[in-house]
């Protein structure tokens, strides 16, 4: 579907649900546009309004994931801006192909940031609807989430570089369906991203398991009721957020965070901390039993140190902190179990379905192996351990095996991080290290139903 002229699509903007007031801010407006429908809706009712109107600045990032699909959607963003008569910044991945979605998002987040120097904005304005926060309500809880993971995505959100983030679909209390028929009443088009229905992603697949039943499960409107839960659950860790910080529980400039005040306070509070310290770490959705220890320390005033998702944390002295060196695991294997996280070395297995769109997808390269993988292995046997001298194996698509410290070094993974990647082992021999392809011996050769699924749910390999 083309733009229309500028005319017919300024009138068409005009027909849209208006937002509440914009918080106060300084400088430009930033709005991040991908070109799908969300993103679309978001800028045209936003430049509905005259007062904002000539602040407004789009920010649109190509992830150069799908080719000259990705570029096509950079060029309808920028005819857009265009008709509206709203600048446009455009930002490129330098990589090309697959990667992670925290990947992605961390290049989304450089470009952004790299944006908020260059064109001074306090304020960034994101797509998010009432279906993103049920479906992230569903993810987080799965997983175990804290107060704030289960808040997000919030309407007004601060970060720590100083910018804030505008939901304006969620304040206004606008759903995927509605933001749909809206634009197709208003005759207002948007680009498609067919890997938004591929069920790589764990969000992709949970959409697509509201779609089929949500309203018939919870009833209609159930999206609102999380939106109302996701903000009493926001107002609860701010009123915990705000009682740490007066105690001087606040991460310093080194890293640490003093925790001594918490003695004898309630565990809540404790955990709040010690969330928003793991936070800080990159260190998310940590498990109930790498807490325990952790919690008990702080709110009994003792020392205690615990692995999570693979990095050591300690609590001593009245202070939180992370051991700088990179734990040393040791040749001695270890059984990997199916279905849930090993905190001591950050891997996750799972047995799942690799269909034929999740197959062409992996067939196409799409999936970065720094940190997830899709193999053929028996998970009976599998088993994991730290590097050992003379490690060698055979990647995916490599005529012969190699040495792994060679390997390493060739992905440019960082000296620092090398020897605290663990080493997966299928019946003792080498089956994947996290940042390299997994062993060619354990290709999948098809669609398969019983695929095992490795996750390194560790620190960044960049």
């Amino acid at each position: 579907m083309s733009l229309p002229t500028s005319d017919v699509l300024r009138a068409a903007a005009l027909r849209l649900t208006r937002f509440p007031s914009a918080p106060a801010s300084a400088g430009p407006v930033a709005v991040a546009v991908s070109g799908g429908a969300d993103s679309v809706y978001l800028l045209c009712a936003l430049w509905a309004d005259e007062a904002l109107r000539p602040r407004l600045c789009v920010l649109h990032f190509d992830h150069r994931v799908r080719g000259e699909t990705s570029a096509e959607d950079a060029r309808f963003v920028s005819a857009l801006c265009a008709a509206l008569g709203v600048r446009c910044v455009q930002g490129l991945r330098e990589g090309q192909g697959g990667a992670s979605e925290a990947d992605l998002r961390s290049a989304r987040d450089t470009f952004f940031a790299e944006q908020r120097q260059a064109v001074g904005f306090e304020l960034l304005c994101t797509a998010h609807h009432l279906d993103d926060v049920a479906e992230n309500a569903l993810l987080r809880l799965a997983r175990g989430a804290g107060l704030a993971g289960l808040a997000a995505p919030r309407v007004l959100q601060d970060f720590r570089d100083g910018h804030r983030r505008w939901r304006p679909l969620i304040e206004a209390g606008i759903a995927k369906s509605a933001l749909l028929s809206a634009l197709r009443a208003a005759g207002i088009p948007w680009r498609e991203d067919a890997t938004n229905m591929l069920p790589i992603a764990a969000r992709n697949r949970i959409r697509a398991w509201l779609a089929e039943g949500g309203e018939a499960a919870l009833g209609v409107g159930y999206a609102d009721g999380f939106a109302r839960s996701a903000r009493i659950i926001g107002e609860a860790q701010a009123a915990l957020a705000d009682w740490a910080h007066e105690l001087g529980c606040v991460i310093s400039a080194a890293g640490t965070m003093p925790v001594g005040a918490l003695k004898g306070r309630p565990v809540a509070l404790a955990q709040e901390c010690l969330r928003e310290f793991l936070h800080h770490q990159g260190l998310i959705d940590p498990s109930l039993k790498s807490l325990l220890p952790l919690t008990a320390a702080i709110v009994g005033g003792g020392n205690a140190q615990s692995a999570v998702r693979g990095v050591v944390v300690r609590v001593k002295g009245g202070e939180l902190s992370v051991l700088t060196e990179a734990p040393s695991f040791g040749s001695d294997e270890r059984r990997l179990l199916v279905g849930s996280p090993d905190d001591e070395c950050g891997l996750l297995a799972e047995i799942v379905e690799v269909d034929a769109a999740l197959w062409a997808s992996l067939s196409r390269g799409d999936i970065s192996p720094a940190k997830e993988v899709y193999v053929a292995a028996p998970a009976a046997a599998l088993g994991w351990r730290g590097r050992s001298e003379g490690d060698r194996y055979q990647p995916l698509g490599s005529p012969g095996s190699a040495k792994l410290s060679d390997l390493l070094i060739n992905r440019k993974i960082p000296s620092e991080r090398r020897e605290a990647l663990p080493v997966v082992l299928v019946g003792g021999e080498i089956l994947w290290v996290p940042g390299l392809p997994p062993a060619e011996s354990a290709r999948l050769a098809c669609p398969t139903k019983g695929a095992l699924r490795l996750t390194w749910l560790g620190p960044c390999l960049g």
